[in-house]
């Protein structure tokens, strides 16, 4: 029994992957990367901040320090960061959000 091949066409905005195990072909399409922008606009003013500090490399307790907060609140505001944004580390908001550098306003240094 064969399996027919289905031509279908790739979604405008995506883009398809195609490759092949042990004789069977796959194709995966890939999202294109989300806009450092659009990603940011879902997060309150506070969050925003400590998204840009942790990108800069801070830790909670330095965050919290900066901004006269405990660092479980840091904490709370990037667990928060993470469920909007669909993501679990500080590796992945760097992925997400680093190219969005600090204006020289946002930077009191």
């Amino acid at each position: 029994m064969s399996a027919k091949k289905k031509s279908v066409g790739v979604p405008d905005g995506l883009r398809a992957k195609r490759f092949s195990i042990e004789g069977e072909e796959f194709a995966v399409l890939v999202l294109p990367p989300r806009s450092a922008d659009a990603a940011s606009a879902k997060l309150t003013a506070a969050e925003r901040e400590v998204a840009r500090l942790t990108l800069k490399g801070l830790t909670n307790e330095e965050i919290a320090a900066m901004r006269g907060s405990s660092t479980r609140t840091v904490a709370n505001q990037l667990q928060a960061i993470y469920r909007k944004l669909g993501i679990s580390s500080r590796v992945e908001l760097s992925h997400r959000l680093g190219a969005e550098q600090p204006r020289p306003s946002d930077d009191p240094d």
